[in-house]
C-alpha cells in the first residue's frame, strides 16, 4: 500500500515565508507563531517528504534542491486554495471578488488608477488592492500568487508569467529652465551624463534601466541624489540641483507645477512600454484575467 503524504496548509505556508526570508525567525515572526513551533513543524514536514527542505546556515537557511522544487508545489497549492475560496465564496453570495494589484511606480504614476476606477464602475462586486513596489518585487508576487496582477517595464521577461502590452512611455530629460540643457529641444543620453544628474533609489526599475544604459554605453554619470518618486525628482530639478530622465507623460503633469524644462531624449530606446504581467492559468481566475485584458485593450469583449 502507497504512503499517503498529508500537507497542513499552515505547513505551506509557513515553508513558503522561511524561503522567501532565508530565516526562520523571520518567518515564524511573519506567520506569527513561536520560533520553537517554526522550527518543529519543518522538521516535521521534512520528516514526512523524508527529505531536507532547507540547508541550515549560521546566519539563516537556504533551500536545498528538493526545497527548491517543493516550494513550485507549495505556492500552486496555496494559490489554488485561495482561488477556491474566493471563488466559492463569490458563487455563494457571500464573498466578492477581491484582486490585489501590484504596479511599479511609473505604472502609479498613469492613468492606471483611473482605469481601475471604470473597471470598478463596470465590475461592482469587485474590489481592489493597489500596491507600489519595484518591478521585480511585483513580478515575484505575482508568480507567488500574493498578487493577481501587476504592472512592469517593458524590458521583464519571465516565461512563467503572460505580459500585454498597458502602455507606451517615452523617456525625455527634464531639467531647470535657465540652464544650459535646459534651455536644448533635445539632447543624447552622453551629453546628460555630463551634467550634475538626480535618480531614483536603487531597486527602481528605471533607475536600474538608466545605469543598465551608462554600462552599455561605456559611460557613466554622477548623481547627486537618489530619491523615491517622480515628485522628489522635480522638486530637486526645480531647485536646479541636477538633471534627470522620466516618462514624458508624468513629465507634462508636473511640468506647470515645478516649472521644469522638457528635453526630448535622442536614443531609440529612449520608446519604452509598461506591461500588464498574469499567471497563465488564467482559467482558475476569470475576474483576474478580465482586468488584464481590460487594462491592455481599454476595452471589454
Amino acid at each position: 500500500m502507497e504512503k499517503s503524504i498529508r500537507f497542513e496548509f499552515t505547513d505551506l505556508k509557513l515553508f513558503c515565508l522561511v524561503a522567501e526570508h532565508g530565516s526562520l525567525s523571520h518567518a515564524a515572526q511573519a506567520m506569527p507563531i513561536a520560533l520553537s513551533a517554526a522550527s518543529a513543524r519543518i522538521r516535521a514536514l521534512e520528516e514526512r517528504l523524508e527529505t531536507a527542505l532547507f540547508d541550515r546556515k549560521p546566519r539563516g537557511v537556504e533551500l536545498t534542491h528538493a526545497g527548491t522544487q517543493f516550494l513550485e508545489y507549495a505556492q500552486s497549492l496555496l494559490r489554488a486554495a485561495r482561488e477556491a475560496q474566493r471563488g466559492m465564496e463569490a458563487l455563494s453570495g457571500k464573498g466578492r471578488n477581491k484582486l490585489n494589484v501590484f504596479s511599479n511606480t511609473t505604472g502609479m504614476s498613469t492613468d492606471l488608477p483611473s482605469k481601475l476606477g471604470k473597471f470598478l464602475n463596470l465590475h461592482p462586486e469587485v474590489d481592489i488592492d493597489l500596491a507600489q513596489h519595484a518591478s521585480k518585487t511585483v513580478l515575484k508576487a505575482v508568480q507567488s500568487g500574493d498578487a493577481d496582477l501587476g504592472i512592469v517595464d517593458g524590458d521583464y521577461n519571465q516565461r512563467e508569467l503572460l505580459f500585454l502590452l498597458f502602455q507606451r512611455n517615452e523617456l525625455i530629460v527634464v531639467a531647470h529652465p535657465d540652464t544650459e540643457l535646459g534651455r536644448q529641444e533635445s539632447c543624447r543620453f552622453k551629453d546628460w551624463l555630463q551634467h550634475p544628474l538626480i535618480g531614483y533609489l536603487d531597486d527602481s526599475s528605471l533607475q536600474q534601466f538608466i545605469e543598465r544604459m551608462s554600462l552599455l554605453n561605456h559611460l557613466s554619470g554622477s548623481f547627486r541624489a537618489k530619491v523615491p518618486d517622480f515628485n522628489s525628482v522635480a522638486s530637486l530639478v526645480a531647485s536646479n540641483v541636477g538633471a534627470a530622465i522620466m516618462p514624458r507623460p508624468i513629465a507634462l503633469q508636473l511640468q506647470s507645477r515645478f516649472q521644469l524644462a522638457l528635453v526630448s531624449l535622442d536614443e531609440a530606446w529612449a520608446n519604452r512600454e509598461l506591461h500588464v504581467c498574469i499567471r497563465p492559468e488564467l482559467e482558475s481566475n476569470l475576474i483576474a484575467f478580465r482586468l488584464a485584458r481590460y487594462l491592455s485593450e481599454g476595452v471589454l469583449s
